[in-house]
């Protein structure tokens, strides 16, 4: 199971926001985990993997334990 970061903008003027997690086993069922809890009202929403991100200059507070806003779809 891989967690996916999920960004999203209504307007291509605001920059990209992160609006949740989702996990799922593969991007198609991340991206359907995406919609079914965020919605379709974007003009751009992108899913990163977790372990893709890079931590610069320390990591959020409560990085080990499970978000609040986790959606799960296999």
């Amino acid at each position: 199971m891989t967690r996916w970061m999920v960004f999203g903008r209504r307007e291509y003027a605001e920059p990209l926001r992160q609006e949740g997690v989702v996990e799922a086993i593969e991007v198609s069922a991340a991206s359907d985990a995406a919609v079914a809890t965020h919605g379709l009202d974007w003009v751009e929403m992108v899913l990163v993997p977790e372990r893709a991100i890079r931590w610069v200059l320390g990591e959020p507070e409560g990085n080990s334990s499970e978000p609040s806003d986790t959606a799960r779809l296999g």
